[in-house]
């Protein structure tokens, strides 16, 4: 059994939900799992609880995700500079379209074209699939 693709796919699942940028959440998670665990020891759930989430008492995983969250947003603005607007090229305007025909519409049938004058031969042309030819 050869488990390295299996954790060749989990690596690249992680780097790029990293790249993504849920990487914050799932962070969070785990720290407020483990802050709720080490809460617990010394009181009631319900007091764990709120001291996990009252903002209060911040592990250092959390501590560590505000500092990463506020880095990366403010990478982000010096990217956008104020003023600049992103061009992405080719944007949908509505036109007019006009069902409007520029030409005279021909007809189906063209009541003024010549028809032949001339009769079929006869007798018929008999075709290779005749039944004289298939008696024979």
């Amino acid at each position: 059994m050869n488990i390295w693709p299996k954790i060749g796919r989990v690596v690249v699942v992680l780097a790029l939900s990293f790249s993504l940028g849920p990487h914050w959440a799932l962070l969070q998670t785990f720290a407020w799992t483990g802050m709720l665990i080490s809460h617990s020891h010394g009181a009631s759930l319900k007091e764990a609880i709120a001291k996990t989430f009252d903002g209060q008492h911040p592990c250092g995983l959390c501590l560590f995700i505000e500092k990463g969250r506020a880095a990366e947003k403010q990478q982000k603005q010096q990217q956008t500079k104020p003023g600049f607007k992103l061009d992405f090229g080719l944007v949908w305007q509505p036109t007019s379209f006009s069902f409007e025909c520029a030409r005279e519409p021909i007809t189906a049938f063209e009541s003024s074209a010549l028809s032949r004058s001339d009769q079929p031969p006869k007798p018929r042309p008999r075709g290779l699939l005749s039944d004289n030819h298939a008696r024979a």
